[in-house]
Protein backbone atom coordinates (compact mmCIF):
# COMPACT_ATOMS: atom_id res chain seq x y z
CA UNK A 1 0.00 0.00 0.00
CA UNK A 2 1.32 3.45 -0.91
CA UNK A 3 2.19 5.85 1.90
CA UNK A 4 2.00 8.82 -0.43
CA UNK A 5 -0.90 11.23 -0.02
CA UNK A 6 -3.75 10.89 -2.47
CA UNK A 7 -3.04 13.16 -5.42
CA UNK A 8 -6.60 14.21 -6.13
CA UNK A 9 -7.78 17.78 -5.84
CA UNK A 10 -5.51 20.24 -7.62
CA UNK A 11 -3.30 17.46 -9.02
CA UNK A 12 -6.29 15.82 -10.67
CA UNK A 13 -7.47 19.18 -12.01
CA UNK A 14 -3.98 20.01 -13.30
CA UNK A 15 -3.87 16.80 -15.34
CA UNK A 16 -7.02 17.88 -17.15
CA UNK A 17 -5.91 21.46 -17.79
CA UNK A 18 -5.87 22.56 -21.45
CA UNK A 19 -2.68 23.03 -23.42
CA UNK A 20 -2.56 26.71 -22.38
CA UNK A 21 -0.76 25.46 -19.29
CA UNK A 22 1.34 22.85 -21.11
CA UNK A 23 5.10 22.71 -20.76
CA UNK A 24 7.05 24.33 -23.59
CA UNK A 25 8.86 22.20 -26.16
CA UNK A 26 12.24 23.65 -25.13
CA UNK A 27 11.69 22.49 -21.51
CA UNK A 28 10.89 18.94 -22.61
CA UNK A 29 13.80 18.81 -25.06
CA UNK A 30 16.27 19.98 -22.41
CA UNK A 31 14.84 17.55 -19.85
CA UNK A 32 15.15 14.61 -22.26
CA UNK A 33 18.76 15.41 -23.18
CA UNK A 34 19.86 15.96 -19.59
CA UNK A 35 18.06 12.85 -18.32
CA UNK A 36 19.79 10.79 -21.03
CA UNK A 37 23.16 12.16 -19.88
CA UNK A 38 22.48 11.33 -16.22
CA UNK A 39 21.33 7.80 -17.07
CA UNK A 40 24.36 7.20 -19.30
CA UNK A 41 26.76 7.93 -16.42
CA UNK A 42 24.81 5.70 -14.03
CA UNK A 43 22.74 8.17 -11.97
CA UNK A 44 19.51 6.50 -10.70
CA UNK A 45 16.47 7.80 -12.55
CA UNK A 46 14.71 9.13 -9.43
CA UNK A 47 17.82 11.09 -8.42
CA UNK A 48 18.22 12.39 -11.97
CA UNK A 49 14.60 13.56 -12.14
CA UNK A 50 14.93 15.21 -8.73
CA UNK A 51 18.01 17.12 -9.90
CA UNK A 52 16.33 18.18 -13.14
CA UNK A 53 13.20 19.18 -11.27
CA UNK A 54 15.18 21.65 -9.16
CA UNK A 55 16.62 23.24 -12.31
CA UNK A 56 13.41 23.88 -14.22
CA UNK A 57 11.58 27.21 -13.98
CA UNK A 58 8.18 25.86 -15.05
CA UNK A 59 5.83 25.32 -12.14
CA UNK A 60 3.70 22.94 -14.20
CA UNK A 61 6.75 20.85 -15.09
CA UNK A 62 7.95 20.76 -11.47
CA UNK A 63 4.55 19.49 -10.35
CA UNK A 64 4.54 16.82 -13.06
CA UNK A 65 8.07 15.65 -12.20
CA UNK A 66 7.10 15.42 -8.53
CA UNK A 67 4.24 13.15 -9.57
CA UNK A 68 6.51 11.06 -11.81
CA UNK A 69 9.06 10.55 -9.05
CA UNK A 70 6.27 9.63 -6.63
CA UNK A 71 4.96 7.02 -9.06
CA UNK A 72 8.49 5.63 -9.50
CA UNK A 73 8.82 5.35 -5.72
CA UNK A 74 5.54 3.41 -5.72
CA UNK A 75 7.06 0.88 -8.10
CA UNK A 76 5.62 2.05 -11.40
CA UNK A 77 7.78 2.05 -14.52
CA UNK A 78 8.95 5.34 -16.03
CA UNK A 79 6.69 4.91 -19.07
CA UNK A 80 3.61 4.38 -16.89
CA UNK A 81 4.55 7.32 -14.64
CA UNK A 82 4.87 9.79 -17.52
CA UNK A 83 1.72 8.45 -19.22
CA UNK A 84 -0.27 10.11 -16.41
CA UNK A 85 0.69 13.47 -17.92
CA UNK A 86 -0.40 13.39 -21.59
CA UNK A 87 -0.33 17.20 -21.82
CA UNK A 88 3.45 17.01 -21.40
CA UNK A 89 4.52 13.52 -22.53
CA UNK A 90 2.60 12.61 -25.68
CA UNK A 91 1.85 9.11 -26.93
CA UNK A 92 5.00 8.92 -29.04
CA UNK A 93 7.16 9.84 -26.04
CA UNK A 94 5.49 7.23 -23.83
CA UNK A 95 5.64 4.46 -26.46
CA UNK A 96 9.32 5.06 -27.17
CA UNK A 97 10.19 5.05 -23.47
CA UNK A 98 8.20 1.83 -23.03
CA UNK A 99 10.11 0.17 -25.88
CA UNK A 100 13.42 1.40 -24.44
CA UNK A 101 12.59 -0.09 -21.03
CA UNK A 102 12.30 -3.51 -22.67
CA UNK A 103 15.49 -3.13 -24.72
CA UNK A 104 17.53 -1.46 -21.96
CA UNK A 105 18.70 1.55 -23.98
CA UNK A 106 16.65 4.32 -22.37
CA UNK A 107 19.46 6.88 -22.57
CA UNK A 108 19.83 6.45 -26.35
CA UNK A 109 16.09 6.55 -26.96
CA UNK A 110 15.72 9.72 -24.88
CA UNK A 111 18.32 11.38 -27.12
CA UNK A 112 16.36 10.23 -30.19
CA UNK A 113 13.17 11.69 -28.71
CA UNK A 114 14.95 14.97 -27.92
CA UNK A 115 16.28 15.20 -31.49
CA UNK A 116 12.81 14.46 -32.87
CA UNK A 117 11.19 17.12 -30.67
CA UNK A 118 13.89 19.65 -31.59
CA UNK A 119 13.31 19.15 -35.31
CA UNK A 120 9.53 19.37 -34.93
CA UNK A 121 9.85 22.54 -32.86
CA UNK A 122 12.18 24.10 -35.45
CA UNK A 123 9.78 23.24 -38.28
CA UNK A 124 6.82 24.76 -36.43
CA UNK A 125 8.76 27.94 -35.66
CA UNK A 126 9.60 28.34 -39.35
CA UNK A 127 5.94 27.96 -40.30
CA UNK A 128 4.87 30.45 -37.63
CA UNK A 129 7.49 32.97 -38.76
CA UNK A 130 6.14 32.73 -42.30
CA UNK A 131 2.64 33.58 -41.04
CA UNK A 132 3.61 36.21 -38.46
CA UNK A 133 5.55 38.51 -40.80
CA UNK A 134 2.66 39.43 -43.13
CA UNK A 135 0.27 39.59 -40.17
CA UNK A 136 2.45 42.21 -38.44
CA UNK A 137 2.83 44.29 -41.61
CA UNK A 138 -0.91 44.24 -42.34
CA UNK A 139 -1.77 45.08 -38.72
CA UNK A 140 0.58 48.07 -38.73
CA UNK A 141 -0.90 49.28 -42.02
CA UNK A 142 -4.41 48.97 -40.60
CA UNK A 143 -3.44 50.93 -37.47
CA UNK A 144 -1.82 53.73 -39.51
CA UNK A 145 -4.85 54.03 -41.80
CA UNK A 146 -7.26 53.94 -38.85
CA UNK A 147 -5.35 56.72 -37.05
CA UNK A 148 -5.39 58.92 -40.16
CA UNK A 149 -9.09 58.32 -40.80
CA UNK A 150 -10.39 58.53 -37.22
CA UNK A 151 -8.11 61.16 -35.67
CA UNK A 152 -6.41 63.22 -38.39
CA UNK A 153 -9.04 63.60 -41.10
CA UNK A 154 -11.94 64.76 -38.83
CA UNK A 155 -9.82 67.70 -37.62
CA UNK A 156 -9.82 69.12 -41.15
CA UNK A 157 -13.47 68.47 -41.96
CA UNK A 158 -14.81 71.53 -40.09
CA UNK A 159 -12.21 73.76 -41.77
CA UNK A 160 -13.12 72.40 -45.19
CA UNK A 161 -16.79 73.12 -44.58
CA UNK A 162 -16.13 76.60 -43.12
CA UNK A 163 -14.31 77.72 -46.26
CA UNK A 164 -16.66 75.79 -48.57
CA UNK A 165 -13.68 73.99 -50.06
CA UNK A 166 -14.44 71.31 -52.63
CA UNK A 167 -13.44 67.89 -51.37
CA UNK A 168 -11.95 65.37 -53.79
CA UNK A 169 -13.61 61.97 -54.18
CA UNK A 170 -11.03 59.99 -52.11
CA UNK A 171 -11.53 62.37 -49.19
CA UNK A 172 -15.33 62.13 -49.40
CA UNK A 173 -15.08 58.33 -49.42
CA UNK A 174 -12.88 58.30 -46.32
CA UNK A 175 -15.08 60.83 -44.51
CA UNK A 176 -18.14 58.68 -45.25
CA UNK A 177 -16.31 55.57 -44.06
CA UNK A 178 -15.21 57.29 -40.86
CA UNK A 179 -18.73 58.63 -40.21
CA UNK A 180 -20.21 55.18 -40.76
CA UNK A 181 -17.69 53.60 -38.37
CA UNK A 182 -18.43 56.25 -35.72
CA UNK A 183 -22.21 55.91 -36.04
CA UNK A 184 -22.24 52.10 -36.03
CA UNK A 185 -19.15 51.39 -33.93
CA UNK A 186 -21.02 49.38 -31.27
CA UNK A 187 -22.79 47.24 -33.85
CA UNK A 188 -19.55 46.74 -35.78
CA UNK A 189 -17.67 45.59 -32.67
CA UNK A 190 -20.49 43.25 -31.62
CA UNK A 191 -20.84 41.89 -35.16
CA UNK A 192 -17.09 41.28 -35.44
CA UNK A 193 -17.06 39.52 -32.06
CA UNK A 194 -20.06 37.33 -32.97
CA UNK A 195 -18.51 36.48 -36.34
CA UNK A 196 -15.18 35.64 -34.69
CA UNK A 197 -16.83 33.35 -32.13
CA UNK A 198 -18.94 31.69 -34.84
CA UNK A 199 -15.88 31.03 -37.02
CA UNK A 200 -13.95 29.69 -34.01
CA UNK A 201 -16.78 27.33 -33.01
CA UNK A 202 -17.18 26.17 -36.61
CA UNK A 203 -13.47 25.39 -36.90
CA UNK A 204 -13.65 23.46 -33.62
CA UNK A 205 -16.43 21.25 -34.99
CA UNK A 206 -15.67 18.17 -37.09
CA UNK A 207 -17.17 19.57 -40.34
CA UNK A 208 -15.31 22.84 -39.79
CA UNK A 209 -12.03 21.06 -39.14
CA UNK A 210 -12.47 18.93 -42.26
CA UNK A 211 -13.29 21.99 -44.38
CA UNK A 212 -10.31 23.93 -42.99
CA UNK A 213 -7.86 21.06 -43.50
CA UNK A 214 -9.03 20.48 -47.08
CA UNK A 215 -8.79 24.21 -47.85
CA UNK A 216 -5.40 24.67 -46.22
CA UNK A 217 -3.57 22.14 -48.39
CA UNK A 218 -5.09 23.67 -51.55
CA UNK A 219 -3.95 27.23 -50.91
CA UNK A 220 -1.37 28.55 -53.40
CA UNK A 221 2.22 28.52 -52.09
CA UNK A 222 1.20 27.97 -48.45
CA UNK A 223 -0.57 24.70 -49.34
CA UNK A 224 2.66 23.11 -50.57
CA UNK A 225 4.47 24.12 -47.39
CA UNK A 226 1.68 22.67 -45.25
CA UNK A 227 1.73 19.38 -47.20
CA UNK A 228 5.51 19.12 -46.79
CA UNK A 229 5.13 19.80 -43.06
CA UNK A 230 2.49 17.05 -42.71
CA UNK A 231 4.54 14.44 -44.57
CA UNK A 232 7.76 15.47 -42.78
CA UNK A 233 6.05 15.08 -39.41
CA UNK A 234 4.57 11.69 -40.33
CA UNK A 235 7.79 10.22 -41.74
CA UNK A 236 9.90 11.65 -38.90
CA UNK A 237 7.57 10.17 -36.27
CA UNK A 238 7.49 6.77 -37.95
CA UNK A 239 11.26 6.72 -38.46
CA UNK A 240 12.00 7.73 -34.86
CA UNK A 241 9.76 5.01 -33.43
CA UNK A 242 11.09 2.32 -35.80
CA UNK A 243 14.67 3.19 -34.82
CA UNK A 244 13.65 2.74 -31.19
CA UNK A 245 12.72 -0.86 -32.00
CA UNK A 246 8.93 -0.47 -32.00
CA UNK A 247 7.20 -2.61 -34.69
CA UNK A 248 5.46 -0.65 -37.43
CA UNK A 249 2.11 -2.20 -36.50
CA UNK A 250 2.38 -0.52 -33.08
CA UNK A 251 3.77 2.78 -34.31
CA UNK A 252 1.35 3.54 -37.11
CA UNK A 253 -1.51 4.95 -35.02
CA UNK A 254 0.86 7.40 -33.32
CA UNK A 255 2.32 8.40 -36.69
CA UNK A 256 -1.18 8.92 -38.11
CA UNK A 257 -2.09 11.19 -35.19
CA UNK A 258 1.08 13.22 -35.77
CA UNK A 259 -0.07 14.09 -39.31
CA UNK A 260 -2.76 16.35 -37.87
CA UNK A 261 -4.57 17.05 -41.16
CA UNK A 262 -7.92 15.22 -41.39
CA UNK A 263 -7.52 14.32 -45.06
CA UNK A 264 -4.08 12.81 -44.51
CA UNK A 265 -5.23 10.98 -41.40
CA UNK A 266 -8.06 9.35 -43.34
CA UNK A 267 -5.69 8.37 -46.13
CA UNK A 268 -3.19 6.90 -43.68
CA UNK A 269 -5.94 4.99 -41.90
CA UNK A 270 -6.69 3.27 -45.22
CA UNK A 271 -2.96 2.50 -45.54
CA UNK A 272 -2.98 0.93 -42.06
CA UNK A 273 -6.02 -1.20 -42.92
CA UNK A 274 -4.41 -2.48 -46.13
CA UNK A 275 -1.15 -3.18 -44.31
CA UNK A 276 -3.10 -5.30 -41.83
CA UNK A 277 -4.33 -7.32 -44.83
CA UNK A 278 -0.74 -7.93 -45.97
CA UNK A 279 -0.51 -5.35 -48.78
CA UNK A 280 2.81 -3.90 -47.67
CA UNK A 281 3.46 -0.20 -47.10
CA UNK A 282 4.53 1.55 -50.32
CA UNK A 283 1.62 0.40 -52.53
CA UNK A 284 -1.19 1.46 -50.15
CA UNK A 285 0.70 4.72 -49.59
CA UNK A 286 0.79 5.38 -53.34
CA UNK A 287 -2.91 4.54 -53.66
CA UNK A 288 -3.89 7.47 -51.41
CA UNK A 289 -2.65 9.98 -54.00
CA UNK A 290 -1.47 12.22 -51.15
CA UNK A 291 2.28 11.59 -51.33
CA UNK A 292 4.79 12.77 -53.96
CA UNK A 293 6.36 10.07 -56.21
CA UNK A 294 9.76 10.71 -54.59
CA UNK A 295 8.36 9.72 -51.19
CA UNK A 296 6.78 6.55 -52.61
CA UNK A 297 10.02 5.54 -54.36
CA UNK A 298 12.14 5.99 -51.23
CA UNK A 299 9.62 4.10 -49.09
CA UNK A 300 9.62 1.25 -51.62
CA UNK A 301 13.43 1.09 -51.59
CA UNK A 302 13.50 1.06 -47.79
CA UNK A 303 10.82 -1.62 -47.71
CA UNK A 304 12.70 -3.85 -50.16
CA UNK A 305 16.13 -3.42 -48.54
CA UNK A 306 14.99 -3.61 -44.91
CA UNK A 307 16.09 -0.03 -44.19
CA UNK A 308 12.68 1.60 -43.91
CA UNK A 309 13.64 3.63 -40.84
CA UNK A 310 16.61 5.14 -42.69
CA UNK A 311 14.56 5.86 -45.82
CA UNK A 312 11.87 7.59 -43.76
CA UNK A 313 14.49 9.68 -41.98
CA UNK A 314 16.01 10.72 -45.32
CA UNK A 315 12.56 11.70 -46.58
CA UNK A 316 11.94 13.78 -43.46
CA UNK A 317 15.33 15.51 -43.74
CA UNK A 318 14.78 16.28 -47.43
CA UNK A 319 11.29 17.68 -46.83
CA UNK A 320 12.53 19.77 -43.90
CA UNK A 321 15.14 21.38 -46.18
CA UNK A 322 12.59 21.90 -48.95
CA UNK A 323 10.14 23.43 -46.50
CA UNK A 324 12.81 25.80 -45.20
CA UNK A 325 13.65 26.85 -48.77
CA UNK A 326 10.00 27.39 -49.70
CA UNK A 327 9.30 29.42 -46.55
CA UNK A 328 12.27 31.70 -47.27
CA UNK A 329 11.20 31.95 -50.90
CA UNK A 330 7.63 32.81 -49.93
CA UNK A 331 8.77 35.55 -47.56
CA UNK A 332 11.06 36.96 -50.26
CA UNK A 333 8.14 37.05 -52.72
CA UNK A 334 5.72 38.47 -50.17
CA UNK A 335 7.93 41.38 -49.13
CA UNK A 336 7.60 43.44 -52.35
CA UNK A 337 3.91 42.51 -52.69
CA UNK A 338 3.18 43.62 -49.14
CA UNK A 339 5.18 46.81 -49.59
CA UNK A 340 3.18 47.68 -52.73
CA UNK A 341 -0.18 46.80 -51.15
CA UNK A 342 0.50 48.55 -47.85
CA UNK A 343 2.10 51.53 -49.57
CA UNK A 344 -0.91 51.85 -51.85
CA UNK A 345 -3.39 51.74 -48.95
CA UNK A 346 -1.46 54.17 -46.76
CA UNK A 347 -0.73 56.39 -49.76
CA UNK A 348 -4.42 56.54 -50.67
CA UNK A 349 -5.31 57.63 -47.13
CA UNK A 350 -2.44 60.14 -47.01
CA UNK A 351 -3.40 61.66 -50.37
CA UNK A 352 -7.01 61.87 -49.23
CA UNK A 353 -5.85 63.95 -46.27
CA UNK A 354 -3.30 66.11 -48.13
CA UNK A 355 -5.29 66.99 -51.28
CA UNK A 356 -8.00 68.97 -49.43
CA UNK A 357 -5.28 70.98 -47.69
CA UNK A 358 -4.21 72.39 -51.07
CA UNK A 359 -7.85 73.13 -51.85
CA UNK A 360 -8.17 74.87 -48.50
CA UNK A 361 -5.12 77.04 -49.21
CA UNK A 362 -6.60 78.07 -52.57
CA UNK A 363 -9.91 78.91 -50.88
CA UNK A 364 -8.14 81.07 -48.29
CA UNK A 365 -6.23 82.98 -50.97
Amino acid sequence: MSLRPDRGGWHAIYRELPTFFAVGASDLILFSRQLATFLKVGVPITDAIRLLRSGTRSGAFKSALDDVNGDLDDGESFSVAISHHPNIFNELYVDMVRAAEYSGNLDKVLLQVATYLQRQDTAMKKLRSAMIYPAIILTLAFVVCAVLIVFVLPNFVSLFREFHADLPLPTRVLIAAGAFAQAWRVQIVIGAAVLGVAVFLFLQSRPGRVAWDHTLIRLPVIGTIVVFAIIERFTRTLSTMLRAGIPISQTFDVAIASAGNVRYRRGLESVRNRMSSGDGFSEPLAATGLFPPMVIRMVRVGEETGTLDQSLEQIADFLAEEMDYKVRNMIALMEPSLVIAVGGAVGFVAVSVILPMYGLLRAVH
